[in-house]
């Protein structure tokens, strides 16, 4: 190459190497003055205190400070804890009634002045505590997770 088409392609170099530099730093300026980069924004995930397959007598209201929620695209569990007036066997009755409608099913049931229903669907395990309160109000717990079950060997006697 002669020393003419060097300083051609050094010429041509230098000012593509300008513009794709202005044309990169074009946003950076504002006014006068470089902007500063804006901290990015998470939205945060918007998690529905409630477990969809499981139903709830109407009037119990959510008490979110004592509630707790674990939730990942691919699982939902936790203790959800509602307040409402009703009575023990109306309310206890209820989920006996309407937990089967949606593939769950009752393994045990403890009724005294307290009722603990457990009830289990594939791959999961929920417990229904209703407890009186003060007055006619109740406090209804209700707990969901994940469980596995495995066959256990006979003993060896």
């Amino acid at each position: 190459m002669s020393k003419e088409r060097w300083k051609i392609m050094l010429w041509a170099v230098s000012v593509l190497i300008l513009v794709l530099g202005i044309c990169g730093c074009a946003d950076l300026f504002s006014s006068g003055k470089i902007r500063e980069r804006e901290p990015e924004v998470r939205q945060p995930m918007l998690t529905s205190y409630r477990f969809e397959d499981i139903p709830l007598p109407p009037g119990m209201t959510l008490i979110r400070k004592e509630s707790f929620l674990y939730e990942t695209r691919a699982t939902k569990a936790g203790l959800l804890i509602y307040e409402g007036r009703g009575e023990i066997e109306k309310l206890s009755n209820f989920f006996k009634q309407q937990m089967p409608k949606y593939q769950w099913r009752l393994v045990s049931n403890f009724e005294l002045q307290n009722v603990m229903l457990t009830f289990m669907k594939e791959g999961w395990n929920s417990i229904i505590y209703i407890v009186p309160q003060e007055g006619e109000t109740k406090r209804i717990e209700i707990r969901v997770g994940p469980i596995e079950i495995k066959i256990l060997p006979p003993s060896k006697e």
